[in-house]
């Protein structure tokens, strides 16, 4: 009997033991990621840079390029001190600034752009520096021989005008010293300069006189007035000024210091005031507010109240179309919409109000009693700041922005902010959301690296399969033209290329892709060199397949995976890159929220808001890092030498 061969002994297949089919390359790519640590780390970063992306609108709580000034909320309150809002800033009612001089402080002022403040007391005046990192920098004292009796900024902010015995001085901050003095025999209580800073007016309950800025000289006789004054006002353009004593309001001529118009009531005036663009009068004169057209003097409207009213002001925006008027009763304020003549507020301020301001965008207004001041929000009625002092308000004024209320109290002096919003990080230089800048950020940085790369790859990829798969003439004329590109430093020609199209976002995306098509072009080449030799090809080209189905259909997906490695590593890259061409003014332009522009914005507050400069470059190291260590997970698990 013939026993059977060892070589027909084959084991038998134990079914149960097969795994299924093979896994695709992609899942088992994914499954290699898994257990890579770095790999993890970069993809969890991308998938909440992606959702921050995707929800930017929702996450963002304001419009990234707008100034907070043009929104309705106001108190966008200026960099003071470096403040990041949820590590603790003030709120509404806080103190901007807070100091005390060595006397009864008789008025204060802030300049137009709200960086510095005077306090006028006893024979001196005291200068502030708003934007110094601690917001209270003493920048030294103005000695007079006399007790100061007013004082006031010069239009150009380098001068202060101070009335002093019988002398008005004119004061050069920089220098400390005076610069021209006036003989101003009368008894000057204040002193308002005009829109251009070239006439200025000083008075006292009686009298006002007008004066010429470039000449220094009076203008015409002073101005006698038998009641006393209850407001003397300029026009938007400094050709007018407004006076509102016993039953007339008066207009005069700033340059020849002249009447103009005469509104005459039966009852005395208890207050008037021009609009934001002068182009109307309100009065207040017993029950009545009236509103005058300032141009031809008619009367537009008549609102009647219950109880004798003081204190009517506007509280009206025009870019806005807000139109509303304020006025005082005894403790209440009340509010009227002027387009319908409906009451919508009565505010109770507790004790007999003195005065009301509107704020500049009109969201907001002031009451004063004799040692109260409340800050209200209109839209709402909501108390926004209370606070009570010691001794009675000598002097009060909004800020330019409408980001807090300056105010003189006994010896004291205190800038307090006026919003209860919160800037999660702050404002920049302009007064827009760093926050939202952050967020939006994010969006543009990952749509630079996107679309570069994806461009950069599609033609790099294109070129070098076509150049490595032809050979010959054809692969000499790219890869030469190629190295030609790949001779210059990246940086240098994306400015090159940027400098011929012009600055701006898009062109940046263009210099970035053209700069690095020749690294995916030459990645491209190298793998159709090695795959075009494989058996597949040979037999393909065998049975006739066309050259160009041979190329993408059966070549191109056998390089992909170093593309795509070489590609999640360029990603990274290209935002670096185009960071650094909107740092230097040539990628994406203001006031697009980018990274690279957001950091030369605000590279000079180094050391006055270094969070202003750190956290965008934080935020572009975490999208390179996250790309570089998914990039990193991605070669190691598409790599068979590297998992064995």
């Amino acid at each position: 009997m013939v026993e059977p061969s060892s070589q027909n002994n084959i084991a038998p297949v134990d079914l149960a033991e097969r795994k299924g089919p093979p896994k695709s390359l992609w899942r088992e790519t994914l499954e290699n990621m898994l257990r890579n640590p770095s790999a993890i780390v970069g993809m969890i970063l991308l998938g909440l840079l992606a959702l921050i992306a995707v929800f930017a609108p929702l996450i963002a709580t304001h419009n990234p390029e707008l100034v907070l000034f043009d929104v309705p909320e106001e108190g966008a309150a200026p960099r003071l001190k470096p403040c990041i809002h949820f590590l603790g800033c003030p709120e509404a009612g806080g103190n901007l600034l807070q100091t005390s001089v060595s006397g009864s402080i008789q008025n204060a002022n802030l300049n137009k752009s709200d960086t510095l403040a005077l306090a006028a007391y006893g024979n001196d005046i005291k200068i502030w520096s708003l934007k110094d990192t601690e917001g209270n920098r003493d920048l030294g004292i103005l000695h007079h021989d006399n007790p100061v009796n007013a004082a006031a900024w010069s239009a150009n902010e380098q001068f202060i005008l101070s009335s002093s015995g019988d002398e008005l001085l004119f004061w050069d901050i920089n220098k400390n010293n005076i610069v021209r003095t006036l003989p101003n025999p009368e008894n000057t209580e204040y002193i308002e300069w005009n829109a251009d800073g070239l006439r200025f007016f000083t008075g006292d309950s009686h009298r006002l006189t007008f004066w010429d800025g470039t000449l220094y000289s009076r203008v015409g006789s002073p101005i006698q007035f038998e009641d006393e004054i209850v407001t003397a006002q300029w026009n938007d353009n400094g050709t007018v000024v407004m006076t509102a004593s016993g039953n007339k309001v008066q207009l005069w001529n700033a340059f020849t210091a002249t009447e103009i118009k005469a509104l005459e009531y039966n009852e005395p005036i208890t207050g008037a005031n021009y609009n934001s663009t002068s182009t109307r009068i309100l009065t207040t004169s017993g029950n009545t507010i009236r509103v005058w057209d300032s141009a031809s003097y008619e009367e537009l409207n008549v609102i009647e109240y219950d109880v004798p009213l003081a204190n009517a002001t506007w509280n009206d925006n025009a870019s806005k179309r807000i139109r509303r008027v304020v006025a005082s009763s005894e403790d209440k304020a009340l509010i009227w919409n002027l387009e319908t003549g409906e009451l919508i507020l009565e505010l109770d301020h507790g004790e007999p109000i003195i005065e009301i301001s509107s704020s500049p965008l009109a969201t907001r207004i002031y009451t004063t009693g004799e040692q109260k001041l409340r800050v209200w929000d209109i839209p709402s009625g909501e108390e926004i700041a209370a606070i009570d002092l010691a001794a009675p308000i000598s002097s009060i004024e909004w800020m330019t922005d409408g980001a807090g209320v300056m105010f003189s109290s006994g010896e004291n002096l205190r800038l307090v902010k006026t919003s209860n919003f919160q800037y999660l990080l702050g404002t920049d230089g302009n007064a827009r959301d760093e926050f939202s800048r952050l967020v939006y950020g994010t969006r543009i940085s990952l749509y630079i690296g996107f679309v570069t790369v994806t461009f950069a790859i599609i033609s790099g990829t294109f070129l070098g399969s076509v150049a490595g798969y032809l050979g010959g003439w054809a692969d000499n004329i790219i890869m030469r033209f190629l190295d030609v590109l790949l001779a210059f430093p990246a940086l240098i020609l994306a400015i090159a290329i940027i400098t011929v199209l012009g600055p701006g976002l898009i062109n940046a995306l263009i210099a970035l892709a053209i700069v690095t098509i020749p690294q995916y072009a030459r990645v491209a080449r190298a793998g159709v060199l090695s795959v075009k030799e494989q058996d597949f090809v040979t037999a393909d080209r065998a049975l006739g397949v066309s050259s160009a189905r041979i190329l993408f259909r059966r070549i191109l997906p056998n390089i992909l995976a170093p593309l795509i490695v070489q590609g999640t590593l360029g990603i990274g890259g290209a935002i670096l890159e185009a960071a650094a061409l909107s740092f230097i003014g040539l990628g994406a332009q203001p006031p697009t929220p980018e990274w690279g522009a957001m950091l030369a914005a605000e590279r000079n507050q180094l050391f006055t808001a270094p969070h202003l400069v750190f956290i965008p470059g934080i935020a572009i190291m975490i999208v390179v890092l996250s790309f570089n260590l998914l990039g990193d997970g991605l070669r190691d698990s598409l790599d068979p030498r590297l998992n064995r």
